[in-house]
């Protein structure tokens, strides 16, 4: 047993602790609480790391590592169609060994920037053995495509590593679907019947553009351009005349077990739909700011009582994969917010979304000790300090 002690310790489920302590029993958390209580009685080491704050390790609900070997090469936007026109061709050029070396990077800089739990989100499954063997906990989501696919879709048999990958019963691979705009409604549906065959989470993109509004309504736009040139387009498609978040829910793809991204472009009755149905509302806003899809309208999403966590979305659409970053923009750009909501949103939200709260997400006995620590000066805003120290790098593992 080892207890860590300093002047802030940050349970999440529970108020800061001035002077706190945690002690760790092989790997797991035994007690937390003000440290002259914890450590009272206690013999074994302590280690104090001084003016700081412990906190768990954060989760990042969604990453795509297969994009990290774009870092740097596609450029910050204006427009959302630019950039993923540019996304497309830049990740089109990479060889299959610039990808894995960028997975590798991309884990690195996730764990290494705080995060103890990923959503990854794949296309290929590449990413699956350097999970394996990384720190880095993880729920892998398996993208699947194909607007064309308009009869029953035997899931595993269209994409085989869903049936070689996820065969154990606790697998942390789930079965993901990209958009409403490159997914038909029959692959909607298999999507979310294998997931619920097996008890699993399930995310999708959801409103990251207003073109998927337009689509959605007319069958036309944007995305009706994309899917010619991808050779995707089903020329007898009938819109369903639906918003994002209405069309999913015809199709019983929203629940407690759906994560949908980035909704820059919800609705108020939209958003009230996906508190209605229980599902989670992934933010990524610095994401949403360099790829030029917009400002997501966090004060509404607050206000209609949507579940929320956090993600960082790839290294091909964001400045780097640094949760603190995200939480910081929010911070400042919500100062009516307290400081610890963005936190948890970052923590137990995420371990709750990604259904692993019972080990990460907060300090509590029992749960895996994925302990970090942010140096602090202790001078002026705690939160502010807290969100700024970590999104330069001051943050450090310490169980």
């Amino acid at each position: 047993m080892i207890a860590h002690v300093s002047s802030w310790v940050l349970p999440i489920t529970g108020p800061p602790i001035r002077e706190g302590a945690v002690i760790v029993d092989q790997g797991r958390i035994a007690r937390v609480g003000p440290g002259a209580e914890v450590l009272r009685g206690f013999t074994g080491p302590v280690e104090d790391h001084g003016n700081g704050a412990i906190l768990p390790g954060l989760v990042n609900c969604h990453v795509h590592l297969e994009f990290s070997a774009l870092a740097g090469t596609v450029p910050p936007q204006i427009r959302w169609e630019d950039w993923l026109d540019e996304a497309l061709d830049g990740y089109g050029g990479l060889s299959a060994e610039e990808v894995e070396a960028g997975v590798v990077r991309g884990i690195e800089a996730v764990h290494a920037s705080g995060a103890a739990l990923a959503g990854e989100v794949t296309n290929t499954g590449i990413s699956l053995p350097h999970l394996e063997n990384s720190p880095l906990a993880y729920h892998l989501f398996y993208e699947c495509l194909g607007f064309d696919l308009l009869e029953p879709v035997d899931l595993e048999e269209i994409f085989p590593f869903l049936g070689q990958a996820a065969a154990e019963a606790s697998s942390p691979v789930s079965a993901g679907a990209h958009a409403p705009y490159s997914v038909s409604a029959p692959l909607f549906r298999a999507i979310g019947a294998w997931n619920q065959a097996r008890r699993r989470p399930q995310t999708v993109h959801l409103a990251e553009s207003r073109g998927e509004e337009e689509f959605l309504a007319t069958g036309d736009g944007f995305f009706r351009d994309l899917l010619l040139r991808r050779g995707r387009r089903v020329g007898d498609f009938q819109p369903p005349n639906l918003a994002p978040a209405a069309y999913l829910d015809s199709l019983g793809f929203l629940h407690d077990a759906t994560l949908a991204v980035h909704g820059v472009w919800l609705s108020l009755e939209e958003l009230d739909r996906l508190r209605r149905t229980g599902a989670w509302l992934v933010l990524c806003p610095r994401a949403n700011r360099y790829t030029g899809a917009g400002t997501p309208h966090v004060q509404q999403m607050l206000e209609s009582r949507v579940n929320l966590a956090l993600g960082t979305d790839s290294l091909a659409g964001n400045w780097d994969l640094n949760l603190f970053g995200e939480m910081l923009w929010l911070y400042r750009h919500y100062p009516a917010a307290p400081g610890e909501l963005w936190l948890r949103l970052g923590t137990i939200n995420g371990a709750r979304a990604l259904e692993r709260s019972d080990e990460f997400g907060s300090l509590e006995p029992g749960k895996r000790a994925a302990l970090g620590f942010v140096l602090l000066s202790g001078d002026g805003d705690f939160w502010g300090e807290l969100f700024a120290a970590g999104a330069e790098g001051r943050f450090r593992w310490i169980s």
